[in-house]
């Protein structure tokens, strides 16, 4: 059997490369965790169970490609945990909301491997974190931090209307069909991200080829604004 520590693994740099992206509203955390290598054969070496799979249901998930989510507790942050939360957040109140936030105190990484997919008309159906109607200082702030080293593609984010989410029929479809995508956020190893949740957005794939042998990897966390109350 062997053990590891989470604080050790998913111990932040101190040298972090902060970029924030002003057309776009983003921003970019490269050189994110200090022991990414480590952290990476961590996570190729985990089994990973299927995410929003359901044995009564008839889904592609298992056949056409694998979507699987690895989830890690944290029963007792430590200060290091709360440290490292608490230091992305003051990237956060630079450009989004400027008080507290909660989040869930999980370790999340989703990992993806095509089967059959090859089409790449064919991505990731996009959704909204949160309320789609939030201002962007009221919105959740998605935090994704890409753990794979093929860095295709990225997170596209799509100009349209709220549409039901399609998820439960087949994560992947023909999105620039029905959506105009505006722009990519570019996927690289231990690369960090932050944007707002209020805007359509999904995982984005050039070329699945690169994604039969390997999988791709995104840590997930969400910071779900406090609102602020007006003393009177």
């Amino acid at each position: 059997m062997n053990f590891y520590s989470l604080d050790t693994l998913y111990r932040q740099s101190a040298d972090w490369d902060i970029q924030w992206n002003d057309e776009h509203k983003y921003f970019i955390i490269d050189n994110y965790y200090e022991n990414a290598e480590d952290l990476y054969q961590h996570i190729v070496n985990k089994d990973y169970p299927l995410w929003k799979y359901n044995e009564e249901r008839d889904t592609p998930n298992g056949v056409d490609y694998l979507d699987c989510r690895i989830v890690e507790k944290i029963g007792h942050p430590t200060r290091q945990y709360e440290n490292s939360m608490n230091r992305v957040l003051e990237v956060c109140r630079q450009k989004f909301h400027k008080g507290g936030y909660d989040y869930r105190n999980d370790i999340e990484v989703n990992c993806f491997k095509t089967i059959n997919v090859t089409d790449n008309k064919l991505q990731h159906y996009p959704h909204i974190d949160g309320n789609f109607k939030d201002a962007d200082e009221n919105a959740v702030i998605n935090m994704l931090v890409y753990l794979d080293k093929v860095e295709d593609g990225g997170t596209a984010v799509y100009e349209n209307s709220w549409v039901p989410n399609k998820e439960h029929e087949s994560l992947l479809q023909p999105v620039e069909e029905i959506m105009d995508l505006r722009y990519i956020i570019p996927a690289k190893f231990n690369r960090c991200v932050l944007f707002t949740g209020n805007k359509m957005h999904g995982a984005y794939i050039n070329d699945y080829s690169k994604y039969i042998n390997d999988w791709r990897y995104s840590q997930v966390i969400f910071f779900n604004p406090i609102p602020c109350r007006n003393n009177r």
